[in-house]
């Protein structure tokens, strides 16, 4: 009978630690441009048990790690799409790990999906921009959606960064050049104060090659890495851009531009100004009243006028026999649709020739 007790006690301690029993407290994702996603689930173990049996939300895992409460790492194996964690007399187990089943994209839209026991926070990558979700999120903090249990689907996309970078030298400024060469190269670093960069290559020769770059202005030293490079060219011909640093000569080369450039726009606005002053000065050189009192009698004399084109040939013959389209029109009050059509009848008679002069139609009575 003792032997019977003794037996059945040690098969509940080889029992007892099968025994499976947890219960997920909290679970966040991370998620990477590239579409891995950092998995951190916290579990509340039970006292009665000793091995969580905890599965796993992909069956490619990598860096799979258990920590307990105080942040010491836990033996644990890995069986398919199941970890098996000995936490001993833990009361709370952190599982981490890395895998990319979480993810899957169509065209340029990314998808997280998953089946989660409890509320689930997502952080997208930096930029991410949220174009469809499985259910309303609980809270949104940034990049990171908090989710509710559940089926949870998370669609994204992440915009093309551009950059743009803008460098600057304090030296004698900056000369590129480039040329179609066979060579053999040899690289030294060193530290200098210099700032300037400069490359120079001659047309048939050899190359030396020097850059410098200078640290931020928080540091009360630089240090650069300069890089000497002896080029044997094969062609005679290149082609050198240079680009004015931030020295004396760059800044006054800039400035002697300014200033032509300013002397141009300036002679340029003056000639249009004169010539817009001369246009009309020209224009007001009528006809001779002899001939205005001529073509005054000759409208009295054509019947079939009405009021409007009789009214713009007494307008013309007043004004020396000329006119700007718009002040006859405005003289008149007529529409300028009107005005056109009317202009165009007396042209078609051949009482007036319509010209461009300028930026304006011009209307101008045909004497004889």
């Amino acid at each position: 009978m003792g032997s019977l007790m003794v037996f059945t006690f040690i098969l509940a301690l080889f029992t007892l630690p099968t025994v499976s029993a947890q219960y997920t407290e909290s679970l966040s994702l991370t998620v990477y441009p590239d579409g891995y996603v950092l998995v951190n689930e916290t579990v509340l173990t039970a006292n009665y048990t000793v091995v969580l049996d905890v599965p796993l939300l992909g069956s490619n895992v990598d860096g799979f790690i258990a920590l307990d409460e105080n942040g010491n790492v836990l033996p644990a194996d890995i069986n398919g799409t199941d970890a098996t964690v000995y936490f001993g007399n833990a009361s709370e187990v952190l599982v981490s790990y890395y895998t990319p089943d979480l993810t899957s994209k169509e065209g340029p839209v990314w998808t997280v999906s998953l089946q989660s026991p409890v509320e689930v926070s997502i952080t997208l990558p930096g930029g991410a921009i949220v174009t469809d979700l499985s259910n309303i999120p609980l809270e949104i903090r940034g990049n990171t959606i908090v989710m509710p249990p559940g089926n949870v689907s998370v669609s994204y996309i992440i915009p093309v960064q551009t950059t743009t970078t803008t460098s600057s030298s304090g030296g004698q400024g900056s000369t590129s050049t480039s040329s179609s060469s066979t060579s053999s190269t040899s690289s030294t670093s060193s530290t200098t104060s210099s700032p300037s960069t400069t490359s120079t290559i001659p047309s048939g020769g050899t190359t030396t090659s020097t850059s410098s770059t200078s640290t931020s202005p928080a540091s009360s030293s630089s240090t650069s890495t300069t890089t000497t490079s002896t080029t044997t060219s094969t062609s005679s011909t290149g082609t050198t851009t240079t680009t004015p640093g931030g020295g004396t000569g760059g800044s006054s080369t800039g400035k002697i531009i300014g200033a032509l450039i300013g002397i141009l726009v300036i002679a340029g606005g003056a000639y249009l100004y004169l010539r817009r002053r001369s246009g009309p000065e020209k224009v007001e050189s009528g006809a001779s009243p002899e001939a205005l009192q001529r073509f005054r009698e000759k409208i009295e004399s054509i019947p079939d006028l009405n009021d409007d084109e009789r009214g713009a040939l007494i307008y013309l013959v007043e004004n020396g026999g000329k006119a700007p389209q718009s002040k006859v029109r405005d003289a008149l009050g007529l529409p300028k649709t009107t005005a056109w059509r009317m202009f165009k009848r007396l042209e078609e008679r051949g009482l007036v020739r319509v010209y461009k002069l300028g930026r304006e139609n011009w209307v101008e009575l045909v004497l004889d």
